[in-house]
């Protein structure tokens, strides 16, 4: 089986399509063969996706679940059902705990509301289908709150418990669920981030400090995307998948002085 046969036959809806890894994943669902029905408000961002006989493009704000219901209706019309939702929209703006407001409620309305607007959106035609893989994008941030992004910290947290909850209550109608957790990777997002550091070569000295396998690539974790929503991962649901280049398996403790060295046959000796 080529690659470009893998998914044949399946169909995907890709929220947040028009940039970072929204559109890396949409691309690579292309390649693999799968149709894809691109979401973003970023109408430029989905025209850039160029043109394909397996790609609609719809300009659709996640936080509008009218929008969502009728991108849905629009798979199923064009393609004749929905199997994967890939769910990769969302922001990230600075704001702490006691300053939450605006922030706030945009962060939870893309994120979380967004995210439950695709799910509920897609999980009866799934279910009418007899299954399918739903992919979301939480974080490391649900497990490690990064200071001054509490809106960001908690709705990623937040779309991680979403995940394990459709995992668990529709895993008799044959869908899964499975949150991706990327670390740092280079998107438009990260990089509006990244000016903070001044430079691009602080900015990356800081990552390496922090993810022992340095910058992710959007393409990177549109693999792991692939997977999670392919039958090769048929036993896995309700997972939250690392994808972070190992920032959450190293401990942000500076190393201890070495040990020195004993000689203990003169221990023995003197002792």
């Amino acid at each position: 089986m080529t690659a470009a046969e893998e998914m044949q036959g399946k169909v995907a809806l890709v929220t947040g399509a028009g940039s970072g890894m929204g559109r890396a994943t949409a691309l690579a669902l292309l390649e693999k063969g799968a149709s894809v029905v691109a979401l973003d408000v970023d109408e430029g961002g989905l025209l850039a996706l160029g043109s394909h006989d397996r790609l609609v493009t719809v300009r659709c704000d996640v936080t509008d679940r009218d929008d969502v219901v009728a991108a849905a209706a629009l798979a199923i019309a064009t393609f004749g059902g929905i199997d994967i939702l890939c769910a990769s929209a969302g922001i990230c703006r600075p704001e702490s705990v006691v300053d939450a407001g605006a922030v706030w409620t945009a962060t939870m309305n893309v994120n979380v509301k967004g995210t439950l607007n695709a799910c509920q959106a897609v999980i009866p035609h799934m279910r009418a289908r007899g299954g399918g893989s739903i992919v979301t994008w939480a974080s490391t941030n649900a497990f490690q709150a990064t200071p001054n992004l509490a809106a960001y910290n908690v709705s990623k947290a937040a779309v991680l418990m979403l995940t394990k909850s459709i995992a668990v209550d529709h895993a008799v109608d044959g869908i899964r669920a499975n949150a991706l957790c990327p670390g740092w990777v280079r998107t438009p997002m990260a990089g509006d981030l990244a000016e903070a550091y001044g430079s691009e070569e602080a900015w990356l000295a800081s990552i390496a400090r922090t993810q022992p396998l340095g910058l992710a690539t959007a393409e990177a974790v549109a693999r792991a995307a692939v997977f999670l929503a392919s039958d090769a991962s048929s036993m896995m649901t309700g997972s939250a998948v690392m994808v972070d280049g190992g920032l959450t398996a190293k401990s942000a403790s500076t190393s201890p002085p070495p040990v020195r060295a004993i000689d203990m046959s003169a221990a023995a000796m003197t002792g």
